[in-house]
């Protein structure tokens, strides 16, 4: 476990709330710019939350939000659908009223499209400054940059994943459409996958251990000088003269400006300011399993776009990812998604699940921060002391150092690398309507 003292902190000083990717990259970037912070999380450890055991990719190449076109139609039939790859479960239906007609707002082809250009610039930017960060700093967390392959099943797969990939291409996207005989002889593993038309190979992607990177990060935070502080609960901002100017823990308040990085808590705390942040948590699972043994194992990031479920090697593990459910903050695993996953694995690598020890599979599930637009919240939130770093969604990993760079650019005084505007927090209250 990371530890360190907490010294009284400075009258300049900057608490961050959350201890998952975007409060730790946050942490970290304010650090290395030797101003003070403190980072609090309310767990034992870093990244247990939607950071502990997600996908693992970095992949600037699928940068879509969810809501995508036809979402609407999706939604209403997976009421009815267990095993719908995004659901919507009925209970939730109120609590996602507002947040719901955004969502489906946001859905039609010229804002889907506008999104994805802008989410795919700050995540091809962070994927290049997550690698250089990993260079510079020689942090174990199973770094690689294999590639990605989407995979395709039929000629509509097709025509949608080049439709998206030739729009980003202007932007700067590489790719390389393989036939299935191309596909093979770049990813043999897929040998026993008779329904493959073929893939896209996306050569600039890479992978990594969100959870161990972190906690490496952490620790280059706090010998920056940076000061930590676990199992501290925020229970809600202190404001004085409509300025946010610290916090409370239980009968303890800090007092400093805040960043808001608490992932699917975020809204919780910024509704009593009257900041309304329309970001909900969808359900995510993943099952990790040892493959040291298996030389036949997938060498790229796998992503099947029709059932949401991608496969990614993470050193001598292979960790299956998928899933979205809207179930508000219910954390339960449920054993049937788990078996969705190696129902999914077993299709598409059968020699391989064979030898798989399955028993000793580590499942786990993870309550995505999704904002309503699939944009996230990045710098000063309009209320003086409070600035943002929060509804990254289903690409937190992808996107955090790069969010954390920009949001410590804003903090700073310095004009940001890329086209920052479109996560700008300025119209976050207003999203919803």
């Amino acid at each position: 476990m990371i530890t360190a003292s907490l010294r009284p902190m400075a009258t300049d000083s900057t608490i961050i709330i959350g201890g998952g990717l975007a409060g730790v990259t946050s942490f970290y970037e304010l650090s290395a710019r030797e101003r003070p912070c403190l980072l609090l999380d309310s767990e034992s450890a870093v990244a247990q939350g939607a950071s502990f055991a997600n996908g693992g990719g970095l992949h600037p190449s699928l940068p879509d939000p969810w809501n995508n076109p036809g979402i609407g139609r999706h939604l209403f039939t997976s009421l009815f659908r267990p095993d719908a790859a995004m659901k919507l479960h009925i209970s939730q239906a109120p609590n996602l009223f507002g947040w719901g007609a955004s969502f489906i707002r946001h859905s039609r082809r010229a804002a889907y499209d506008a999104i994805t250009r802008a989410n795919f610039e700050l995540a091809e930017y962070s994927t290049r400054q997550t690698q250089a960060l990993q260079q510079f700093l020689n942090l174990d967390y199973d770094a690689a940059a294999p590639g990605t392959l989407k995979l395709l099943r039929s000629t509509r797969d097709r025509d949608e994943a080049l439709r998206l990939a030739d729009m980003l291409a202007n932007q700067g996207l590489a790719y390389e459409e393989l036939k299935r005989p191309e596909m093979l002889a770049c990813e043999p593993s897929l040998r026993d996958a008779p329904d493959l038309i073929g893939a896209l190979h996306f050569a600039g992607d890479g992978i990594g251990d969100a959870r161990r990177f972190c906690e490496g990060l952490a620790a280059v935070a706090i010998a920056s000088g940076g000061e930590m502080r676990l199992n501290a609960k925020v229970t809600h901002l202190l404001v004085e003269s409509g300025k946010v100017c610290g916090v409370r823990l239980g009968d303890e308040e800090i007092r400093g400006t805040v960043v808001l990085a608490a992932g699917v808590s975020a809204a919780r705390l910024a509704r009593p300011l009257g900041l309304n942040l329309p970001i909900r948590p969808a359900k995510g699972y993943s099952l990790t399993l040892d493959a040291s043994e298996q030389a036949d194992r997938p060498k790229h990031l796998l992503v099947d776009p029709t059932p949401h479920i991608g496969i990614t090697p993470l050193g001598s593990r292979l960790r299956i990812l998928g899933m979205a459910e809207f179930s508000g903050f219910d954390r339960n695993i449920d054993p049937q998604r788990l078996a969705q996953l190696r129902s999914f694995f077993t299709d598409l690598l059968p020699q391989l699940a064979e030898k798989l020890d399955w028993e000793k599979a580590e499942g786990w599930t993870g309550l995505r921060p999704m904002s309503a637009d699939g944009r996230p919240f990045i710098g000063q939130s309009g209320i003086d002391g409070l600035w943002l770093n929060c509804g990254h969604g289903h690409l937190g990993w992808t996107k955090a150092v790069g969010s954390a760079r920009i949001l410590a650019d804003a903090m700073t005084g310095r004009e940001a690398e890329i086209n920052a505007a479109p996560f700008s927090p300025d119209s976050a209250a207003r999203r919803l309507r």
